[in-house]
């Protein structure tokens, strides 16, 4: 199942990157087309925003099978190893709970709004609001599959809970760790 769910995600890395630059090509083309030729495509600026809203949304599924959410696990790294694990149950049902209400709520949203069209584009605005719907069920099969990764080996919490510096603050301590070395080599010679 983790390879099927590998295959999933690079696929869903691969649509975000096609998104992103359908986006970026909608809107650089209407900057051109309004400056140029003091008109534009009407259905392209609102294209481009619903663009922007499935790679928001589509990316928090990334987000959370790569575990690069915001996260504070200043407690949780003290914890010990069946406290961590504990924590990281609670973390993943919560998280699933809040999942299945999103589920809920955009199916009742999605249902009163069938007639409703976009503007421009005369897109259905329930396909627009259905990706919440799929980003809750991707987001809660992979809870579901954390838990069992879990389950399944116990000694893989520790890199599941500790969020990872940023590569700005890997590089500083690189940095300032090498200039400690480098007066230490001064001083001593």
């Amino acid at each position: 199942m983790s390879r099927f769910l590998d295959k999933l995600f690079k696929n869903v890395d691969y649509l975000l990157g096609i998104m992103m630059a359908l986006m970026v090509g909608f809107v650089f083309i209407n900057v051109i087309l309004r400056s140029v030729f003091n008109s534009g495509l009407v259905w392209s600026e609102e294209l481009a925003r619903y663009l922007f809203v499935f790679i928001t949304f589509i990316g928090a599924i990334g987000a959370m099978r790569s575990n690069s959410h915001l996260g504070m696990d200043i407690i949780v790294r003290r914890l010990p190893h069946k406290g961590k694990i504990a924590a990281y149950f609670l973390n993943q049902t919560l998280i699933l709970v809040v999942m299945v209400m999103l589920v809920q709520g955009t199916y009742t949203m999605v249902v009163q709004s069938v007639e409703a069209r976009a503007a421009a584009t005369g897109i259905p605005l329930s396909v627009i609001y259905s990706i919440m719907i799929l980003t809750a069920v991707c987001i809660g099969i992979n809870c579901i599959a954390n838990i069992i990764k879990v389950i399944k080996d116990p000694s893989i919490i520790d890199g599941l809970v500790t969020l990872h510096e940023s590569e700005e603050e890997e590089l500083v301590e690189e940095m300032s760790g090498d200039n400690l070395s480098n007066t230490g080599e001064k001083l001593s010679s």
